[in-house]
């Protein structure tokens, strides 16, 4: 069993984009690496700011998954995180349809005492 961390994503370049920071809890091996095909759970937004929130499972594939009212047609959202060594500055993209954002890892947190 490896670590149970909290990783916060940022949009690259962005000065204040506390409204589409991602958080995410994920389990690391002993080299940082995501472990498991399993869901992971996170967010997407500011806690101080409630109507900027959304709820997300990141499933094995990479894909995210909003649940039920995310619309009729499943998006094609990704985030690939699955494939990254989780150290703070790393790059991770994210995909939304034909579209890619750059993300940067701002803290990996240990949730294990």
């Amino acid at each position: 069993m490896g670590d149970i961390v909290r990783v916060v994503l940022v949009p690259q370049g962005a000065e204040d984009a506390t409204d589409r920071q991602i958080s995410l809890d994920l389990t690391i091996d002993a080299g940082g690496a995501a472990v498991g095909p399993f869901p992971a759970f996170g967010r997407i937004g500011d806690f101080k700011r409630p109507e900027t929130l959304f709820p997300f499972t990141l499933m094995g594939d990479g894909r995210l998954d909003y649940g039920a009212h995310a619309g009729p047609v499943p998006a094609e959202d990704r985030l690939a995180i699955r494939d990254a060594v989780l150290t703070p500055g790393a790059e991770i993209l994210r995909t939304l349809g034909d579209r890619s954002a750059a993300f940067v890892i701002a803290t990996v947190t240990s949730l294990t005492a």
